[in-house]
């Protein structure tokens, strides 16, 4: 998946401040309006993705479970993506990143004027790159930051267990905490 649920919010909130930050556009009923739009286009996007990514393990099981020996010497992962990139093609859902996040920056840009939250001087173009950027730049960084919390937690006090509820907890709290540090949140 090109973007988490859980990194919704986080995502929302750069695209927002990058907006303000960007001393082009004036929100008209507030940041929180704004944002929780900018959630909800993007939530719809991820659960279109999930939606996709169910569908192609099913069609892999519902496959296996008639030949269990079909996909005995073929890479699972690349089985996967060509059924999930084939699924994706007739629903017209972009899987390409560039391609997504322009279409993404497009569709909040167009959602956030329509809907009287945001109000700009300057060419649409301009605010879609600010959009796209926003969001681009945070996928980027994502996996650095994920790399710094797997290391904090690496030398966490208390060995947790990967997946358990506590490490997902404790990995949420060292992610809010370095997007702090990098003014992401």
């Amino acid at each position: 998946m090109l973007i988490k649920e859980t990194q919704v919010p986080y995502i929302a909130n750069k695209v927002v401040i990058d907006l303000l930050n960007s001393g082009f556009v004036t929100f008209d009923q507030g940041l929180d309006k704004a944002k929780k739009m900018v959630e909800e286009i993007l939530l719809e996007n991820v659960s279109i993705e999930r939606d996709i990514e169910e569908e192609t393990k099913e069609i892999i099981a519902n496959q296996e479970e008639e030949n269990e020996y079909l996909f005995y010497d073929i890479d699972r992962k690349e089985l996967f993506n060509m059924i999930k990139r084939k699924l994706a093609n007739e629903s017209e859902f972009l899987l390409k990143k560039s391609d997504r996040l322009n279409e993404l920056a497009h569709f909040i840009l167009e959602e956030l004027w329509d809907n009287e939250l945001i109000d700009y001087e300057v060419n649409d173009g301009k605010m879609k790159n600010i959009i796209f950027n926003s969001m681009n730049s945070f996928i980027k960084e994502k996996h650095q930051i994920e790399d710094v919390v797997y290391e904090k937690l690496k030398n966490y006090k208390k060995q947790l267990m990967p997946g358990s509820e506590e490490w997902d907890l404790v990995f949420n709290k060292l992610y809010e905490q370095e997007l702090r540090k990098r003014g992401m949140l």
